[in-house]
């Protein structure tokens, strides 16, 4: 099944994104959290995975760096993001889908 990965903030703190995190979740995707935030500055991306059934290990702080090179490693196939400037590095430098949740 597809690897995919979800942001903390602005989609995984929305209603909205976290029921299409849920639905994929549910469809047997290989769901990742992929967020900006440091871990040592904050633990909640933690209780997004556990109430999402995502496990700790496929939680992945970039402390502030670009999210491309972490989707690259993790071979993320489909990002879902808020921000429109991580989303096109994501597109020019992988092969992922990158796409925006408003």
């Amino acid at each position: 099944m597809e690897r995919i990965s979800f942001d903390v903030d602005g989609v995984l703190t929305t209603d909205r994104g976290r029921r299409l995190a849920r639905r994929k979740v549910l469809s047997g995707y290989d769901v990742w959290i992929v967020t900006a935030r440091r871990q040592s500055d904050d633990n909640s991306a933690y209780d997004f995975a556990k109430d999402l059934g995502i496990r700790d290990s496929h939680v992945v702080f970039t402390n502030g760096k670009d999210k491309w090179k972490y989707i690259q490693k993790y071979k993320i196939e489909t990002h879902y993001d808020n921000n429109p400037e991580q989303l096109k590095k994501i597109k020019d430098n992988t092969k992922a889908k990158a796409i925006l949740i408003k």
